[in-house]
């Protein structure tokens, strides 16, 4: 049985184990492990999934767009952005004015701010699809997170909305909204990192990890136990994406480490090591604060590539690569440094 989300597989008799173990029936335990809503550790325990923003906000859509053409909507499946189907509780319709709303719900990933939020969206005719940002939503108001000035919706997102609400009619406009959003968003670091207003809708698989740091380190040793030639270790699912499109790295050989990159590759028995990573998360790792190395004002790692890329990038490169080569040493891996266009900024080469 593979996860379709990590691409684990686990074996039959640990699937057994877990449906004994959690008292539920090896079929019903299957059909979740197929729809990506659980993850197994290798103690037989079960941990749930939870759904994006941008999940919810592709549900919340598709449920409006059914509203407009007439139908009853209590529960809406959507496709997510890996191709597996979800199904989400639609809640507070308003069958006059088409809005329909998802709430978050993070599964077993503790402390999550957004959880038990309402994603919510408007359908109306419209002569061609349309989709725009509403209240609740944050805008973009520093370099380095994307177009300055607009609303904070990943471009997956909007694509992953589309799909699913041209399955019910393509002529409409979705207005997506967050009731709650401005206030949430005022107790996180969204502000400080440029977002204003309101909360991103994101998500790169349309799924919400559950780990703690500890179940995440057992899932980690999990997942880089069977890779024996070749490991691929990633910051994240952006990261992952580009070393597969731009490097032809095979998926199949990459684990995404989130914050746990440097315990992945120590903990692994590969030939070959290889991270990817981005400018911030490199920082991160080598505990480096990128003040301290420029003579100008910035408030994020995202503006000083985005500024430096335009004014001097030759020195960008310089520092981006020297960060690799540093970690590369730390780790015996090689080390690619990605921007937000898939660009190399950094490329570090192991000794072995």
């Amino acid at each position: 049985m593979i996860d379709p989300i990590s691409g684990k597989e686990y074996a039959d008799e640990l699937v057994k184990a877990a449906a004994k173990i959690n008292g539920i029936s090896y079929n019903a335990l299957i059909a979740k492990i197929k729809r990506g809503r659980v993850v197994l550790l290798e103690d037989g325990k079960i941990l749930k999934r939870g759904y994006t923003t941008g999940t919810c906000a592709a549900g919340a859509s598709k449920a409006a767009a059914l509203l407009l053409v007439g139908k009853e909507v209590k529960k809406v499946e959507i496709t997510t952005p890996v191709g597996i189907k979800a199904e989400m509780e639609v809640e507070s319709v308003d069958e006059e004015d088409c809005v329909a709303c998802v709430r978050v719900d993070s599964g077993d990933y503790k402390g999550d701010t957004f959880n038990g939020m309402l994603i919510c969206a408007k359908a109306r005719h419209f002569s061609v699809f349309a989709i725009r940002a509403g209240k609740g939503i944050g805008i973009l108001k520093k370099e380095g997170l994307g177009k300055v000035g607009a609303p904070d919706i990943y471009p997956h997102i909007l694509k992953n909305v589309e799909e699913n609400v041209k399955e019910v009619l393509t002529g409409v406009e979705i207005e997506i909204f967050v009731p709650e959003g401005a206030e949430i968003a005022k107790k996180t670091v969204l502000p400080a990192l440029g977002i204003e207003g309101g909360i991103p809708i994101f998500g790169a698989t349309g799924f919400i990890e559950p780990y703690t740091e500890g179940d995440y380190k057992h899932v980690i040793d999990f997942l880089v136990r069977d890779k024996k030639d070749l490991l691929g270790v990633s910051t994240g699912e952006k990261s992952k994406r580009i070393a597969v499109e731009k490097l032809n790295f095979p998926e199949d050989k990459i684990v995404v480490a989130g914050n746990f990159v440097c315990y992945a590759i120590e903990k692994s028995k590969a030939k070959k090591k290889v991270i990817f990573t981005m400018p911030a998360k490199i920082c991160d790792m080598l505990g480096i604060d990128a003040h301290d190395h420029f003579d100008f004002e910035f408030s994020s790692i995202g503006e000083l590539v985005e500024r430096l890329k335009r004014a001097d990038y030759k020195h960008l490169k310089t520092f981006f690569g020297t960060l690799a080569e540093d970690l590369a040493r730390k780790t015996d891996a090689d080390v690619y440094v990605f921007d937000n266009s898939g660009d190399i900024l950094g490329n570090g080469r192991s000794k072995k």
